[in-house]
């Protein structure tokens, strides 16, 4: 579950602010995100209920555990609650779910209220600074099918979440909880592109035809901080069937030294304004999906730093649909 001072410091910056944040938080995650009030909707619960977040998504995308398909209307509504003066978490929980139940003295629930209405989309995200257990998620997810069944898919971003989002964001922890942490002297950005068969194809492998530009995926990790980072590892992110699994990607994962080459080293310092690339072969990241399973799909490669940083980057569509292709066409064990 999530650390005390999280808990105080959601609690503290009251539903405008904390309405703000999130903005920030998913308008960085998700390409397309809106923020924007509209009005009084009747909210019983007095927070700012008409405040709603659209993402209209232009490809596939991942909310937490469920995959988001290309073209769906995803609307986020807002819940901060002061979870001290509800008597903990526990109690702040069932005041959330009281507010998704119909009823005869309350008849018209939040999924019936006239702006969800009026948007009609394919996915609810309850986001709340409450902490989300599994049984109350399930509890939720299953308590608004029935309520709505018209809304295909339903999901509850919790403390827990925005815990584990922020700590990736430090410039957005330095304004936002001044008095936890301070000025944000490590932070990187990562980029991911296509690399350059001038640039990774060592000299014994130059008479290869098969590495060609668009088969090879380039991280590039600049350093935009203010003192000397140290990588620790690389993640790439896979959705795999309907859960979410994170997979480690390192020489000894891909079991071939060919398919991560021309590296900058782990571990090495990376000084302020440079920055170090990791080139993988598609062919590898490849048999590395299928041996998860039928069904993959990428979605963001993750970088950590030595002291427990996290710098995330979304797969592009270019790169994601090429390398679905790769794992479609199943290449050969023994080609590069």
């Amino acid at each position: 579950m999530a650390k005390p001072a999280f808990i105080y410091a959601f609690d503290i910056l009251g539903p405008e602010r904390f309405i703000e944040l999130c903005g920030l938080i998913f308008g960085a995650r998700f390409k397309g995100f809106l923020l924007g009030g509209v009005g009084s909707d009747g909210g019983e619960d007095g927070t700012v209920d008409a405040s709603f977040g659209e993402w209209h998504t232009e490809s596939s995308s991942a909310i937490l555990s469920e995959l988001i398909q290309a073209e769906q209307l995803v609307i986020f509504q807002f819940k901060h609650k002061m979870v001290g003066r509800l008597g903990g978490q526990k109690n702040a929980r069932a005041d959330l779910l009281k507010l998704y139940k119909c009823g005869s003295k309350k008849p018209m629930c939040e999924l019936h209220r006239s702006l969800v209405q009026q948007k009609r989309p394919d996915v609810y995200v309850l986001v709340t600074n409450v902490e989300v257990n599994a049984q109350f998620r399930e509890k939720f997810i299953q308590q608004c099918k029935k309520e709505n069944p018209d809304i295909k898919l339903y999901q509850i971003v919790g403390l827990d979440e925005l815990e584990m989002w922020i700590t990736r964001m430090p410039e957005l922890r330095h304004l936002y909880f001044p008095t936890i942490f301070g000025s944000p002297r490590f932070e990187l950005r990562v980029n991911l592109d296509f690399a350059s068969p001038t640039t990774v194809i060592p000299p014994y492998l130059e008479e290869e035809t098969s590495l060609i530009a668009k088969d090879v995926l380039c991280v590039s990790v600049l350093n935009v901080g203010l003192v000397p980072s140290y990588l620790s590892s690389i993640k790439f992110q896979m959705i795999v069937g309907e859960g979410l699994q994170a997979c480690h990607c390192r020489f000894s994962d891909l079991g071939d030294s060919k398919a991560v080459y021309n590296n900058s080293v782990l571990g090495e310092a990376l000084e302020p304004g440079r920055k170090q690339q990791f080139f993988f072969t598609f062919n590898a990241l490849s048999k590395m999906m299928r041996k998860l399973g039928p069904d993959v799909f990428l979605d963001e490669v993750q970088v950590s730093d030595e002291i427990g940083n996290i710098y995330t980057e979304t797969v592009p569509e270019e790169i994601r649909d090429k390398l679905q292709t790769w794992v479609s066409t199943q290449v050969s064990d023994t080609e590069l």
